[in-house]
């Protein structure tokens, strides 16, 4: 889940780390983490959405407060694709 600072906004999303799916800030966050564990980090916009934001969801230079549920881990398998 994210939320802006002093917003409302919420995202939920299944990622696989390593693969540039999530902001900068994320990936950092969900290292070292173990399975059904919970991290609360704020990410600041060079780690996230930078100038840009997302129109209609994230203003640009927003700072993110992100709760991370990591329910599995898991390995892709060699012939395995995304």
């Amino acid at each position: 889940m994210i939320r802006v600072v002093d917003g409302v906004t919420f995202i939920k999303h299944t990622i696989v780390l390593g693969q540039r799916q999530a902001i900068a800030g994320i990936e950092h966050a969900l290292i070292d983490m173990k399975a059904d564990g919970y991290r609360k980090v704020r990410i600041s916009p060079h780690l996230a959405y930078r100038d840009k934001g997302i129109p209609g969801l994230i203003p640009p230079g927003a700072v993110l407060i992100c709760e991370i549920w990591l329910r599995t881990i898991g390995n892709l398998s060699s012939g395995e694709s995304l």
